[in-house]
C-alpha cells in the first residue's frame, strides 16, 4: 500500500521535495544530501528527484589512489574510518558551491570546491575507477588543493573525485533484489524509468521514520537520549508518522507515492526495494571521530532484534 508524502513540484523527470504539509497525508519531516560519500549531510528544505536520487547526492567520493600500477582506487567509509565524521559540509545559496570544513581545526580549515565541476576544468585531471558493492563508476580528480586538506586532517594520502562518464553506475542488485530489472524504482506518469545511483552504496534513496527513530532513541542510556541519532542512520527522507504508524512500519513498505503541493493530480512513485542493512558506521561518535562509548553503540543495541535482511543475517 502506498504512503503518501507531501512535495511541491513535479517536472517530467525530477520531483521537488518539500516540508510543506498537506493535509491527511505524512510528510517529509527531515531531507537530507550527502554531497560527499560517507561524510555528514546537508540538510535541505527541498530538493530535486532525479533517476539517479536526490540531486548532488553521493556526486563526490574520497579515496586512497592505486599504487599498483592499476586504475582501481579504494574508496573511504566512515564506517573504517570515523574521523570522516568532524567534517562539516554546506552548499552556498546559489547552489554553486560545496564547502567542507573540519570541525576541529585550529586554525579554521576549510575547501570550497564546485558543487557541479566545469569538464572543460577537468580535461587534464587524473580519472579513476571506484567500485561499490561490484558495480563501477568513474571518478575525476579534484586537484592538488583537495587532495591536501584530505591528506592533512585523515593523514594518509586522499583525493576528492567528481562522478564522471555518463554521472552514474549500476545499482550492485544481485547482493540486494533478484535482478537488475526490479531496480526500476522510479515510476513518473506512465512509466518506469531506468534506474541508477551514483557513489550511494546500492541506492538511490534511503528512508526512515520518525516512530523508528522514536524506539531507537529509548534504547540509549536515558542521559543521552536528546542525541541525533537520525544522521548516524544516514536516511535521505526523515517521514513524520507520529501517531499514525508503529515504529519500523516501512519494513514493510511497498512504495512512497510523492504528489505536488501545487497540483496533486502529478505525483512520484518510488518503489521501496529492500531493507537497508547498517554497519558500524553507527558507532561513530559525530563530536570525536572516534569509536563511540559501548553503552551507545547503535549497531549493538539493534543487532538485538533488528536483523531483518535474510540476505545478511548477521547484520
Amino acid at each position: 500500500m502506498p504512503r503518501n508524502v507531501s512535495s511541491s513540484d513535479v517536472n517530467n523527470t525530477a520531483c521537488m521535495f518539500s516540508l510543506t504539509p498537506l493535509p491527511s497525508l505524512l510528510t517529509e519531516r527531515q531531507l537530507f544530501i550527502y554531497p560527499v560519500k560517507s561524510l555528514p549531510p546537508v540538510e535541505v528544505s527541498s530538493v530535486e528527484l532525479t533517476n539517479e536520487g536526490l540531486r548532488f547526492d553521493r556526486c563526490f567520493v574520497l579515496v586512497n589512489p592505486p599504487t599498483d600500477g592499476s586504475r582501481l582506487a579504494k574508496f573511504l567509509t566512515i564506517k573504517r574510518v570515523f574521523k570522516l565524521a568532524l567534517f562539516k559540509t554546506s552548499i552556498d545559496d546559489s547552489w554553486t558551491k560545496l564547502t567542507i570544513t573540519h570541525i576541529h581545526a585550529s586554525p579554521p580549515s576549510s575547501i570550497t570546491v564546485p558543487l557541479t565541476p566545469s569538464p572543460l576544468s577537468l580535461l587534464t585531471n587524473a580519472t579513476y575507477e571506484v567500485s561499490i558493492f561490484g558495480t563501477t563508476a568513474v571518478g575525476i580528480d579534484l586537484g592538488e588543493e583537495a587532495t591536501a586538506f584530505f591528506s592533512k586532517h585523515l593523514k594518509q594520502d586522499v583525493r576528492l573525485l567528481t562522478i564522471g562518464g555518463t554521472g552514474r553506475r549500476d545499482i550492485p542488485g544481485a547482493a540486494y533484489v533478484p535482478t537488475q530489472r526490479d531496480a526500476l524504482s522510479l515510476a513518473i506518469r506512465d512509466g518506469l524509468q531506468p534506474q541508477r545511483i551514483r557513489f550511494a552504496d546500492a541506492a538511490p534513496l534511503s528512508i526512515t521514520s520518525t516512530a523508528s527513530e522514536n524506539d531507537v532513541r529509548a534504547r540509549l542510556p536515558k542521559e543521552y537520549q536528546h542525541e541525533d541519532v537520525i544522521r548516524r542512520f544516514r536516511p535521505n527522507i526523515h517521514v513524520d508518522v507520529e501517531g499514525e504508524l508503529p515504529p519500523y512500519d516501512e519494513d514493510n513498505w511497498s512504495s512512497l507515492l510523492v504528489k505536488t503541493r501545487a497540483d496533486e493530480t502529478q505525483e512520484v512513485t518510488i518503489k521501496c526495494i529492500f531493507r537497508t542493512v547498517r554497519c558500524l558506521s553507527l558507532n561513530a561518535d559525530p563530536e570525536t571521530g572516534e569509536m563511540i562509548h559501548r553503552d551507545r553503540q547503535l549497531y549493538g543495541l539493534l543487532a538485538t532484534d533488528r536483523r531483518v535482511n535474510d540476505k545478511f543475517p548477521r547484520k
